[in-house]
């Protein structure tokens, strides 16, 4: 996007957050591309996406683990090690993998156990690291349309919630042990610590924001590893 605003505005910065220039182009953006109206910095850089400008190709990543369709992937695979992908990456050349499902974790300590234990018998793992990346967006969202079951897990938190729940409103995507039973079994199994924070929703089971409520502990994705890594075997 800077090359472009270079070009046609004369200032690589002519199409700066906050730019009268950079609102405008927005609103035009949404009249003719469709792309829905919201707010926040991962918002803007996929609103300038949907018409083709790539606010940062380079610092916006996701990662995986055994996913296949590139020559880099393949060989990273076949040694069940951990890759990252860049949004320039996915956006030139999107992987294409045979496989019918994929695992999605929140933190990097589960996608990076999963490679320590079961190296390249893993089956395909994405991380997103937190708040879904417009690189993960893009990436799930192709695998989505090329007819991939996504199956997801996080934190039994307010923010994993939260993170959970802005994943959905842009990928759909199947409870990977993420419900109000899972979260129960977890509580009981681990010594879960308090919860804080406001209180978030859980659209794919409303039955865990309430249980989440009840029992009033956060249990972390790392402490239900094991049963993960089983899953995972």
């Amino acid at each position: 996007m800077p090359a472009f605003a270079a070009r046609i505005l004369g200032s690589a910065h002519g199409l700066d957050d906050g730019t009268p220039l950079a609102t405008l182009a927005l609103s035009g953006i949404r009249a003719l591309t469709g792309f829905p109206d919201g707010h926040g910095t991962e918002w803007r850089r996929e609103a300038w996406a949907s018409a083709g400008l790539l606010r940062d190709e380079l610092s916006s990543t996701v990662l995986v683990l055994n996913l296949r369709g590139t020559p880099a992937l393949d060989w990273l695979a076949d040694t069940g090690e951990p890759g990252v992908l860049t949004l320039r990456q996915l956006t030139r050349r999107t992987p294409r993998t045979t496989a019918a499902t994929v695992h999605i974790c929140e933190n990097p300590a589960v996608l990076a156990a999963a490679a320590d234990t079961h190296g390249p018998d893993c089956p395909p793992l994405i991380c997103l690291q937190g708040q879904p990346s417009a690189a993960a967006l893009a990436l799930l969202r192709d695998l989505h349309a090329h007819g991939t079951a996504l199956r997801y897990h996080g934190d039994f938190d307010w923010g994993g919630l939260r993170i959970a729940t802005a994943l959905l409103h842009r990928v759909p995507w199947h409870p990977w042990r993420y419900t109000a039973a899972d979260y129960r079994a977890a509580a009981m199994a681990t010594t879960p610590s308090p919860l804080t924070g406001s209180p978030a929703d859980s659209p794919w089971d409303p039955a865990l924001a309430e249980a989440l409520s009840t029992l009033g502990v956060r249990v972390e994705e790392e402490t239900v590893l094991d049963t993960l890594l089983t899953d995972l075997a």
